[in-house]
């Protein structure tokens, strides 16, 4: 990850801590109204919260809420924010519980829950639109040499620069050389002879492999002495999307393909 994005990130994480802060001290407030209660006393409440957030910090990088790819408006990243809001209603209630062997209101653990959930999700949603805007001043991107300038190459290519995806071509190669000079705007700069100076001119950081099958070793090979990020479609390898996933076996990674089945073969 570059320099650029790493700042962005951090960015993204403090606003996500203030925010918990923010969800605990205002779930306080409407349980107990715009006052402090010596029966619940707010300092030893927020001391709990305080070491609370950045447990909560520690397990959204284990939930994943912070990988650059994902569909921010997507039910599964929901799905991670709410586990995530969960996680920090558990966490505080037990530290609570330990630390003062009481409890004032359970209505305050679900407004935490709510709040945390809001105000992590929405910020998200703020912050995705703020790394759009940064790529589109090519703040925080990943400077993309294309490999393939078939149909599916174009269609990437569109896809990407229409979500002003972190991930930005700026540079084709076809291995056989291509008819067209310019495929959705992006320069094909020509056959895989030019791979090396490409890479080295347009200053890439990942490559995409949408095409030429045969020359994935040396492309791969290439990338991981000059550390840079490859990507390709499970399409290269003739495998549709959505029918492919990557499981352990006995601590092994693999690629699995299976036909789509019913909803409960997600949890067996």
């Amino acid at each position: 990850m570059n320099k650029q994005l790493i700042k962005l990130k951090i960015l993204q994480i403090v606003v996500d801590g203030i925010l918990i802060l923010g969800a605990f001290a205002l779930a306080y407030f409407l349980r107990i109204g715009f006052i402090f209660s010596t029966d619940f006393p707010f300092d030893q409440y927020m001391i709990i919260a305080l070491i609370t957030m950045p447990i909560t910090l520690i397990f959204m990088f284990f939930a994943r809420t912070y990988k650059l790819t994902q569909q921010i408006k997507s039910v599964r990243h929901m799905q991670r924010i709410a586990f995530v809001a969960i996680e920090n209603v558990a966490v505080f209630m037990v530290l609570y519980y330990f630390a003062y062997h009481n409890f004032f209101s359970r209505l305050i653990l679900v407004n935490i829950f709510l709040l945390t959930f809001l105000f992590v999700y929405f910020w998200h949603r703020i912050f995705r639109w703020i790394m759009q805007k940064s790529a589109e001043k090519e703040i925080g991107v990943y400077r993309t040499l294309i490999i393939g300038a078939n149909r599916p190459a174009e269609e990437i290519i569109k896809h990407l620069l229409k979500h002003k995806s972190h991930i930005k071509p700026v540079a084709i190669i076809d291995a056989f050389g291509s008819g067209k000079s310019v495929i959705a705007g992006i320069p094909v700069v020509g056959k895989m002879n030019m791979f090396e100076k490409a890479i080295a001119q347009h200053g890439i950081d990942h490559i995409l492999q949408v095409d030429h099958l045969e020359q994935t070793l040396n492309i791969i090979n290439y990338a991981l002495q000059n550390n840079i990020k490859y990507t390709m479609p499970p399409e290269l390898l003739g495998i549709f999307q959505g029918h492919q996933s990557i499981e352990e076996i006995e601590g092994l990674p693999f690629l699995i393909v299976k036909p789509k089945t019913g909803w409960w073969d997600r949890i067996w």
